[in-house]
């Protein structure tokens, strides 16, 4: 075990006792579904201790919403900014966090009400400082469940450099142990860059038990759009992994075939 790693786990053993969580969720146009995901944070019966909204710009009334939610919810904090993108947003939260857990949980997503209960519960008693769970895909317009997506029970680092089999809505991390942590600034891939830099140390993510979060399955992405997120991670493994080209493009097909086949099942 590295040294590096051991004084990460010491710093979460020291505070067994904390299970206090902060929310991050970045919000652009979301006026038609942000205030059923601020209820679902608000319904776990594991209170929150903040959950920090960015409306990155939104156009759309999402600040009217957010206003009157922030005022019916006292854990709810608002933050505004131009429209600089979901990793920025991300960001911005981030850099305000004040729990020993950091969770993610997009706009138009959603929890079950013992989703952080359940995983909280499971990284204290297993000593996780990074867990991820299995989800449900819920097609947006109709609200109809498509699927769940199972998660693999552990991803190392190097397992991550192969493709992100897990989703952010799943996603909590003890920031007490391992820092805090931001996001790469690219629109696309910027989560799964954060768990390339969780891991990187030989910190070993987790999956806890139980489907508890449901994830909004918009229309599907244009070509275009999918080759833009291939540079991304592209850019992700030259800048912020340190390697070689030849290295990035293996990474890249292995992270493409891997997202074509899906990492899941019973979708």
């Amino acid at each position: 075990m590295s040294q590096k790693l051991e004084t990460k786990l010491s710093a979460g053993r020291s505070d067994l006792d904390s299970s206090a969580v902060s929310v991050v969720t970045p919000a652009y146009n979301a006026c038609a579904d942000i205030e059923r995901t601020v209820r679902s944070v608000s319904e776990q019966t594991l209170p929150v201790l903040e959950h920090i909204i960015v409306d990155d710009g939104s156009t759309d009334g999402t600040a009217e919403v957010l206003e009157r939610l922030q005022d019916e919810h006292p854990h709810l904090t608002v933050v505004r900014q131009g429209n600089l993108g979901a990793a920025a947003a991300r960001n911005r939260a981030i850099e305000r966090c004040q729990g020993r857990f950091i969770a993610f949980l997009d706009s138009d997503d959603e929890w079950g009400s013992s989703k952080l209960a359940r995983q909280i519960a499971f990284m204290q008693e297993t000593g996780t400082l990074f867990s991820y769970g299995d989800y449900m895909r819920r097609d947006q317009r109709s609200g109809v469940i498509l699927g769940t997506v199972l998660a693999p029970d552990q991803l190392s680092h190097s397992d991550f450099l192969k493709g992100c089999p897990i989703g952010c809505l799943t996603v909590a991390y003890d920031q007490n142990s391992l820092g805090k942590c931001f996001m790469p600034n690219v629109r696309r891939g910027h989560d799964w860059g954060l768990w390339l830099a969780l891991t990187r140390d030989g910190v070993v993510a987790r999956r806890y038990p139980g489907v508890e979060a449901v994830y909004s399955v918009q229309a599907h992405s244009l070509s275009t759009a999918k080759l833009r997120k291939a540079a991304d991670i592209y850019r992700i493994y030259r800048n912020q992994e340190c390697l070689g080209w030849s290295r990035s493009i293996r990474l890249l097909g292995a992270h493409v075939l891997n997202s074509l086949r899906g990492y899941r099942n019973g979708n």
